[in-house]
């Protein structure tokens, strides 16, 4: 019996490819409407090790609500107004928004994973109370990445854990307690501040998709466009404004993807975790990858610049490289 089961399993490893686990991944993403979750992201750099836990909900296409216990955070999004409540400070951030896409699109990323990397069935593995799929990935190219491995649970065929590897450190994501199509309300995603907590409310100067010409009257440093948009065409700027800090963000569509190009004044600032640095022209940037969507940050001419979207890793360079 036990050589029976050795082959048996064996002969399903064999018969699954990383193109099917993908193919599977992507049909059971279709499915999905809402999703619940324990994020825990763990990062290790020479030795020191910090974990966060931070308790999510996600309602396609962009409804979002995350609690941080440990550093006392709620994150709030309906896609219309985006509420951060510090509930140790006793205050509460209220952000207009215009959009944010997909906040569940590992869709994209698994897509992306087959194009960017070389990656290879390595076999099934248990994972908590999980059977999973285990892919191990290398870059094609040379990166700040050195390697990664996915977890992809067999039941909900979702991306359960991912450890990336880097030059000088590691870091993993992992998904436990995890819910599908549970029907969350939309209540869920509203937020109404406790008596007695004090609202900041960044200042806008502009409504939204104000022209180029109306939003550079109304900053005092000159905006930067791309000469190369990868196809996407300019819909509209912000230009905000609060006690700190003066930020424009060009918005640019294709289709429904949507590319952002955020221009602040160069202030004190740390690296991103897990970013992979890359090389744009004669400086250098930080490339962050979130489960389908990139952001690219790097300095010039006295600004930080931040591109997010959902391009290919070449397309981002090439944008930043055009922003002259």
């Amino acid at each position: 019996m036990t050589l029976v089961l050795s082959i048996a399993a064996t002969g399903c490893i064999a018969e699954m490819t990383v193109e099917e686990v993908a193919k599977h991944t992507q049909e059971k993403y279709e499915t999905v409407h809402d999703f619940k979750a324990t994020r825990i992201t763990t990062t290790n750099v020479q030795g020191a090790e910090v974990t966060d836990e931070i308790e999510i909900s996600i309602k396609k296409p962009n409804k979002f609500m995350s609690e941080d216990k440990k550093r006392g955070v709620i994150t709030v999004s309906n896609d219309e107004v985006m509420w951060v409540y510090d509930i140790k400070k006793g205050e509460a951030t209220r952000t207009p928004l215009e959009g944010s896409g997909d906040l569940l699109d590992y869709d994209r990323f698994i897509k992306e994973l087959l194009v960017d990397t070389n990656a290879t069935l390595l076999g099934e593995e248990k994972l908590s109370d999980m059977f999973c799929y285990v892919i191990e990935e290398t870059p094609k190219k040379d990166t700040y990445m050195t390697g990664q491995k996915i977890w992809i649970d067999k039941k909900y065929w979702l991306p359960v854990r991912i450890e990336t590897d880097f030059e000088s450190f590691n870091s993993s994501v992992e998904y436990t307690n995890i819910s599908f199509n549970t029907g969350i309300s939309d209540d869920e995603f509203e937020f109404s501040p406790p008596a007695g907590v004090k609202i900041i409310e960044p200042e806008t100067k502009l409504p939204n998709n104000v022209s180029m010409e109306d939003a550079q009257n109304n900053v005092n440093f000159t905006i930067m466009t791309p000469s190369y948009t990868a196809g996407y065409e300019f819909n509209g700027a912000t230009v905000s404004k609060s006690e700190y800090v003066e930020s424009i963000s060009l918005v640019y569509m294709k289709g429904r993807e949507r590319m952002t190009i955020t221009q602040t004044a160069l202030q004190e600032k740390h690296l991103l975790p897990n970013a992979e640095c890359v090389s744009i022209g004669e400086t250098e940037g930080e490339l962050v990858y979130i489960l389908g969507n990139k952001l690219l940050r790097f300095d010039s001419n006295d600004k930080e610049i931040v591109i997010t979207g959902t391009m290919n890793k070449e397309e981002f360079i090439k944008i930043a490289e055009s922003m002259n």
